[in-house]
């Protein structure tokens, strides 16, 4: 059984997987993408998307 956490603990790991997120686009993914998503940026689904993929890969 895995363990219950209060909303507290569960808004710091939300805090820990988008600096993830961060770390993952500025170092990973945007190492292989054509443009600098940073400054060019992405359109809000196209960032959805990007973040679903990016905590499909995490939860494996």
């Amino acid at each position: 059984m895995q363990e219950k956490i209060g909303l507290d603990k569960f808004c710091d790991l939300l805090s820990k997987i988008n600096a993830d997120f961060t770390d993952y686009i500025l170092e990973d993914w945007e190492s292989v993408e054509v443009g600098n998503v940073k400054l060019n940026g992405l359109s809000e689904k196209e960032w959805m998307t990007l973040y679903k993929r990016f905590l499909e890969k995490k939860s494996k």
